[in-house]
């Protein structure tokens, strides 16, 4: 997948860039900002946790951290591929003036890429007034469109109970 938006006549130094690590869940592609990934590991069993809410698919063993793992297929409304070479992705953030990891499975991790401010497209507006407030643009690419994330809005902002959340404009 080729996101870099930029072109050779481009001046990186100029020119504002955010860095997005790009992934897949069934046939979605999603893009989060890299300074929320700590690390990719190839996913293995996971430890189930009693009395979880349904989003928390149990827990890893990292080098001695227990690392929550978290169910973003089902906040996102994908549909993972069910195949056996999923990866884990540990996000890290700032909670309350603490960092906390969390992990999230997606079926295939595609690349890092820096990308243009400008080549960063707004969520489509619906006529039914539809407003994704866990989505802050877009990324297009010959191949696809990206869905850039606020993953720290999906994962921090406590449980909740089925797909994303939307907000409608009155």
């Amino acid at each position: 997948m080729a996101f870099d938006q930029m072109s050779e006549q481009d001046d990186p130094s100029e020119a504002s860039t955010l860095t997005f690590l790009t992934f897949r869940i069934g046939t979605q592609v999603f893009a989060v900002d890299v300074h929320f990934v700590r690390e990719i590991l190839a996913a293995g069993a996971l430890s189930k946790l009693p009395n979880t809410p349904h989003d928390v698919l149990g827990m890893i063993d990292l080098r001695g951290q227990a690392i929550a793992i978290i169910d973003l297929a089902g906040k996102l409304g994908a549909e993972p591929d069910g195949e056996d070479d999923d990866r884990v992705i540990v996000f890290e953030f700032s909670v309350d003036g603490r960092t906390t990891s969390l992990g999230a499975i997606a079926d295939e991790v595609l690349r890092v890429d820096e990308v243009l401010l400008e080549a960063i497209e707004p969520v489509p507006e619906t006529l039914s007034g539809w407003r994704c407030e866990e989505a802050s643009g877009m990324i297009r690419s010959e191949e696809c469109i990206a869905i850039l994330l606020r993953i720290d809005h999906i994962l921090c902002r406590g449980v909740r109970q089925g797909p994303m959340e939307f907000e409608y404009a009155n």
